[in-house]
């Protein structure tokens, strides 16, 4: 990885904007292909246990991060395990509903196992993984887990994403990560469009370093709104990615647009 220095080249700010949850239905997956052909977002994270995983991998290729799943939130739509696990199983025989029943109940050593399948099925699949990322931040909530996340991003050589902000759990996990010599941003924002700040605000009111934007977007149809409890909002986010010209407005407001390959470990 290079220095922060080096990957800012003599901004005092940079960016990267992630498209999450690749693989939860067709819509996703075309509206997260758009939003990275228009280089409205600098990466993608694909979730390997769902439905269109391989969908989304054959339709975005294979430079993607690996989100890695405990949960499965969405009512209508089931994540399983990949591996035998009876801890990670909920009551409607996949993942748990929420990130803190599946947090509660998984043994460390189940997730390592399962973490590392998901992650192994992607290569498979053609996916050379830029980043480690936890669904839901599940890893968040138990030390035990986010030991498990660390060590296989360090077993892979890979960075990691925090989907929320780490250092707002008991755990605080983005200071055990830094400790570990693990990049963590700056900032950490998901956006979507029930947020009353713009895009383009959210973009000018970064901190110094490098920050990370999380967005979720979809575009309309069918099977999006048939198991995507949230999928109007996930709409309204693609148009409003697709609008604010991202990377136009990082280059103009002098802040550096950065790629999760940049931050890979040497």
């Amino acid at each position: 990885m290079s220095d922060e220095t080096t990957l800012l080249a003599g901004k005092d700010r940079g960016v990267i904007v992630t498209a999450s949850d690749a693989g939860l239905c067709v819509g996703v997956n075309e509206g997260i292909r758009q939003a990275l052909e228009a280089n409205d977002v600098s990466g993608a994270s694909l979730l390997v246990v769902a439905p269109f995983a391989r969908e989304a991998v054959h339709r975005l290729g294979g430079t993607l991060g690996v989100q890695l799943a405990l949960n499965s939130e969405h009512e209508l739509l089931d994540l399983r395990p990949v591996t035998y696990a009876p801890s990670l199983l909920g009551g409607r025989g996949g993942f748990p509903v929420t990130a803190d029943d599946a947090a509660e109940h998984a043994d460390p050593e189940e997730v390592y196992r399962e973490f590392r399948a998901q992650i192994e099925r992607a290569i498979i699949w053609g996916v050379e993984p830029q980043f480690l990322a936890s669904h839901d931040d599940v890893v968040a909530r138990q030390l035990s887990l986010f030991d498990v996340f660390l060590d296989l991003a360090e077993e892979y050589r890979l960075p990691i994403r925090h989907g929320y902000d780490f250092g707002s759990t008991a755990l605080d996990a983005a200071k055990l990560a830094r400790e570990r010599g693990h990049f963590v941003a700056a900032s950490t924002v998901n956006w979507s469009s029930d947020d009353p700040r713009s895009l383009r605000d959210v973009l000018d009111g970064l901190p110094l370093g490098i920050s990370e934007i999380i967005v979720s977007p979809a575009v309309a149809g069918m099977e999006l709104d048939a198991v995507i409890g949230d999928a109007h909002r996930r709409v309204a986010t693609f148009h409003a990615l697709t609008s604010a010209h991202l990377r136009e407005a990082a280059l103009e407001a002098d802040i550096a647009w950065i790629n999760w390959n940049d931050l890979r470990p040497a």
